[in-house]
């Protein structure tokens, strides 16, 4: 038997984005590939689109190793309608979204994901005091926010370690920059609280933007003033060529703020 070419593609937000710069994806063919599975960030929409355009069908996931690692999927119908959404807790996976006080908060609230399940893993090698902070009474404590809406599809809202407060009210980058991400001329975008002495703390949005492609900042603040509340606005912008990448390949935001 002959090549059959590729069937699926996995890999995070970032290397499918690449892959659709690439001077080649055009006229590239995905006539084999029956979908594609992304996760580690909440993949872009003009990013799904894009390979849409081609008929890949696209799949949100979530997941990590300590739990799993694949822990919710969205269906791939679903991937415009619902984008931002992980979608629904795999088989055998539960999962509860707590409030700072251990409570399950209710649909609309944001609050921490905890996993349970025999999936999840026993402890950190050598390490108790990591596995003590982690791993509760059977549940995995992951530090992402996460909403479930009205039809129970769950939504990544951010890193618990990422939110700011400005002006007394919680600000999940995660939310702002797919705002910025779905305009044009924006290729990549990240958000990070800095030091406010109005607000006490405000966002600044780091940008890159497509090759070619011109914005300024107030016509971006505009632009996010149109689905954001005021208070979720970044107050300050900064165009770079490129933004630090982890190993992982997502946004070393440990890395941004120390630019500031």
């Amino acid at each position: 038997m002959g090549p059959r070419g590729i069937s699926i593609l996995f890999g995070i937000p970032t290397m499918l984005r690449m892959m659709m710069e690439a001077s080649n994806f055009d006229a590239a063919d995905f006539s084999t590939v029956r979908f594609a599975i992304y996760g580690g960030e909440p993949c872009p929409i003009p990013v799904i689109r894009a390979y849409q355009e081609k008929d890949v069908p696209m799949r949100q996931g979530y997941g990590l190793t300590e739990a799993g690692p694949n822990c919710c999927s969205l269906p791939a119908q679903d991937a415009l309608r619902k984008g931002g959404s992980v979608g629904f807790p795999n088989f055998h996976v539960q999962v509860k979204i707590l409030s700072d006080s251990g409570v399950p908060v209710v649909p609309g609230e944001v609050g921490e994901l905890v996993i349970g399940g025999p999936q999840v893993f026993s402890g950190y090698w050598n390490n108790p005091e990591a596995t003590r902070e982690t791993l509760r009474d059977g549940w995995v404590y992951t530090g992402d926010l996460f909403r479930e809406d009205e039809e129970g599809y769950y939504f990544t809202v951010g890193r618990k370690k990422d939110m700011f407060i400005s002006g007394g009210e919680n600000v999940y980058p995660a939310q702002v920059e797919k705002v910025i991400d779905a305009h044009p001329s924006v290729a990549r975008a990240a958000v990070i609280g800095v030091p406010d002495a109005n607000w006490g703390e405000s966002g600044c949005a780091f940008v890159v933007l497509h090759p070619g492609a011109t914005l300024g900042e107030k016509e971006l603040m505009d632009y996010c003033k149109e689905a954001l509340a005021s208070y979720q606005c970044p107050k300050s912008v900064v165009f770079r060529d490129e933004l630090p990448m982890g190993h992982s390949g997502k946004t070393d935001k440990k890395a941004l703020r120390e630019l500031m």
